[in-house]
C-alpha cells in the first residue's frame, strides 16, 4: 500500500484515515453484511487468536493490555459454540498408557 502511494516515509501510517466507521459502513452495505465496527474486528481478531491456540498473555500484549491477560480472559476468553464443540471432541477419558520411567512416586504423607 505504501509503495502504491509513492510518498511518505516507512514510519508514516499506512492509512490516512482518522475515522474508519463510514468506510466500514459503506463496505458492509455494499456486500449486504450487518454493520461492524473497528471494535468488532478487534474482538474477532482476539477470539480467533485464542481459538487458534495463541496463549492469553500473548494476545493480551498484542492488544496493548498491561494486566497480564486478566482483561483479555474476561473479555475474549469465551469461545464460539463451534470451537467449544470441537475442543470437547478432543477430550478422552480412556486410560492413557504411561511408562514406569515417566512416573514419579511421592511418599504417602501421614
Amino acid at each position: 500500500m505504501r509503495s502504491e502511494r509513492g510518498d511518505g516515509s516507512l514510519g508514516e501510517k499506512v492509512f490516512r484515515v482518522a475515522e474508519c466507521q463510514k468506510a466500514l459502513d459503506r463496505a458492509c452495505r455494499k456486500v449486504g453484511a450487518d454493520r461492524i465496527t473497528h471494535h468488532d474486528l478487534r474482538h474477532l481478531f482476539a477470539t480467533r487468536c485464542i481459538e487458534s491456540g495463541v496463549d492469553i498473555p500473548t494476545v493480551s500484549r498484542w492488544l496493548g493490555h498491561k494486566d497480564g491477560g486478566a482483561l483479555a480472559m474476561k473479555t475474549y476468553g469465551h469461545l464460539r459454540r463451534e470451537h467449544s464443540i470441537a475442543q470437547a471432541q478432543r477430550v478422552s477419558f480412556t486410560r492413557v498408557g504411561t511408562k514406569q520411567a515417566d512416573v514419579i512416586a511421592f511418599p504417602a504423607m501421614a
